[in-house]
């Protein structure tokens, strides 16, 4: 995989070329403004292929759409929905049962959506979807490459074909990763005054350190400050500094299977003790369970401890998985997925995601295998 830190190091070397931009975007966006439209957006529609369908205009929040407006398209599919956003924002466009749909980056100005839901075609005169669109021209070279990399794996995997052979492919589908987050790194800094810039930041954060959110948000010019994604990437780096290793354990509360509340300064303190961030519908999660279950079995009389905290929407799902892998530690939940307060609060972009705690309450590791969780507890309990 590509070096993280190179490629920041990359990006430090082209700061001064940003800034040497800046005068240029200044007068690209007062041109902007003299084109956008004061009373708002409008986005017309001529999409035959949905003709007598209702659209629904959606936000994407964490973990799920938010519906803004709607339309019922005529007979001839067309149709329109107008209003006004204070910020721009990648906006999705589809019928109500279905998730995602065509993605407009919405800003005060008129759009003509045509073409098919499939293969729409998006016309507006300026705006950050003319810099969407140019984004989206570029990388698809890599993500259709990886489209026929996953085809061909899915056919190899069929055929029965050598397992050295299916890691080649794996081998080509994360190189292009790499060339695609080069492409991406390097759009983000041409574009730094662009809302696109923060929303591809935002895409590419999940696996960065503090010290990387940090660069990334430098490099972004003080316009797109006031943006949704700035404003949740700078939210995020906080709530990330704040649960780093070395840190004192942020403490929260949820109830148990039982509707109990149980806080984590109940169990923390009394020994060493993991935070196990999982869910019943998390492969990884599920397939680490034996391994987890084993160090509890061996380390819990010497001073070991488990706290799960399920990410789970179905509350049913989360008991069963618990009973099915003899999960036998304390666990939570409000069963409300990716929003669930406690990973809100420890910055949890993915799961399995686990916090190491030491007697004294603070937060000494992150994320350990097996093997280097049991060589931890040796470390801190004894053999």
């Amino acid at each position: 995989m590509y070096c993280r830190v190179t490629l920041v190091g990359f990006i430090q070397q082209i700061i001064n070329y940003k800034i040497m931009k800046k005068i240029l975007f200044l007068f690209l966006a007062m041109a902007l403004v003299a084109c956008s439209n004061e009373q708002g957006y409008t986005l017309k529609f001529e999409l035959p292929d949905m003709a007598g369908s209702q659209l629904m205009l959606r936000q994407s929040i964490p973990g799920e759409f938010n519906d803004l407006d709607s339309v019922v398209l005529d007979s001839a599919g067309m149709g329109e929905i107008s209003g006004s956003i204070e910020a721009p924002e990648l906006l999705y466009i589809g019928v109500k049962a279905a998730r995602g749909g065509i993605q407009v980056f919405v800003d005060n100005y008129d759009y003509e959506i045509s073409g098919s839901m499939g293969e729409p075609v998006i016309d507006v005169e300026a705006g950050p979807q003319l810099e969407y669109d140019n984004y989206k021209e570029g990388v698809k070279a890599y993500t259709d490459k990886q489209r026929e990399l996953s085809d061909k794996y899915r056919a190899a995997s069929a055929e029965g074909v050598e397992e050295a052979e299916l890691e080649q492919i794996v081998e080509e589908f994360y190189a292009i990763d790499d060339e695609k987050e080069v492409y991406d790194s390097t759009f983000i800094v041409n574009n730094a005054a662009s809302v696109v810039a923060p929303y591809l930041v935002r895409n590419m954060y999940h696996t960065m350190s503090v010290e990387e959110l940090e660069d990334w948000l430098s490099l972004l010019d003080e316009r797109v400050h006031t943006s949704v994604y700035y404003v949740q990437l700078d939210e995020h780096l906080t709530k990330m500094k704040s649960v780093q290793i070395g840190e004192q354990f942020t403490d929260f509360t949820l109830p148990d299977p039982d509707g109990n509340d149980i806080k984590l300064s109940d169990i923390a303190g009394n020994g060493v003790v993991l935070i196990d961030f999982w869910a019943a519908w998390c492969g990884p999660c599920r397939r680490a369970n034996p391994g987890v279950v084993a160090l509890y079995n061996e380390y819990h009389e010497k001073g070991f401890d488990i706290l799960g905290v399920s990410l789970d929407n179905d509350r049913e799902a989360w008991l069963q998985a618990i009973e099915d892998d003899g999960l036998v530690w304390a666990h939570i939940s409000d069963v409300k997925g990716w929003m669930c307060e406690a990973s809100q609060l420890y910055a949890v972009n993915s799961i399995p995601h686990t916090v190491l705690i030491d007697k004294d309450g603070i937060i000494i590791e992150k994320n350990l295998g097996e093997e280097e969780l049991r060589a931890k507890l040796i470390e801190l309990l004894g053999e």
